[in-house]
């Protein structure tokens, strides 16, 4: 018996010896956690609210749409007046690592399409996902014919530490292969789809080019 207790005695002993004495260090990395998380639902919401601007972007250079004007707030995001679609924001990049979602124009006919890491990107149907909205054709005698089918503005994710794209409004979702860093991360890069917003004034009018990982694009500016 006396073996036993001196046994248990020294379990006893080293489990207090490995024990937190109080809830301290618990709470910490609970509160690290939360920050964590606090952010990542943060950037998602950021990301998406880039991309439902890109596809504004889309539309506004289908439509012979221009910027009437630009401004940074205080936060350093440009706000983006349009002609007819109205304003948008483009946040002004965050520190983490996001797959490259982009969108460039088919010169065969003349519509903008999503790209993926390079890559057109396909919906479930297996077709190339469009930005802009479908412009109607003309009718009989001139009447303007009915406006086509909008294009869809991709949404983004965080599962298990990597982001996912949906081009079908949630119903399923695509892993991208791109691990979520930042924000105590490594390697961390613009978490935003467009890096970098110019303005430029040539003889023939103004524009402002929007600089993307993966190249840029132009939108005319107001005289």
């Amino acid at each position: 018996m006396k073996t036993i207790k001196t046994f248990l005695l020294a379990g006893m002993t080293a489990i207090l010896l490995t024990t937190p004495t109080s809830c301290t260090d618990y709470q910490d990395e609970i509160d690290a956690l939360d920050v964590r998380v606090t952010y990542l639902e943060s950037l998602v919401d950021i990301v998406n609210s880039d991309l439902a601007s890109l596809k504004t972007i889309a539309d506004a250079l289908k439509n012979a749409d221009y910027i009437t004007n630009i401004t940074q707030n205080a936060a350093g995001d440009w706000v983006i007046n349009f002609y007819k679609h109205g304003p948008i924001v483009i946040h002004n990049g965050k520190d983490a690592t996001m797959p490259n979602i982009a969108v460039e124009q088919d010169p065969t006919d003349g519509n903008y399409y999503w790209k993926l890491n390079g890559d057109w990107l396909t919906g479930p149907d297996g077709q190339r996902v469009k930005a802009n909205g479908k412009d109607g054709k003309d009718g009989a005698n001139g009447e303007n014919g009915k406006d086509g089918k909008d294009g869809i503005s991709p949404q983004v994710r965080i599962v298990d530490g990597q982001w996912e794209v949906s081009t079908d409004g949630g119903a399923t979702w695509i892993k991208t292969g791109t691990l979520v860093q930042g924000k105590d991360g490594e390697n961390g890069k613009n978490a935003n789809t467009i890096v970098d917003v110019r303005t430029y004034w040539t003889e023939d009018g103004g524009y402002v080019e929007f600089i993307t990982d993966s190249g840029s694009f132009r939108v005319p500016l107001q005289s």
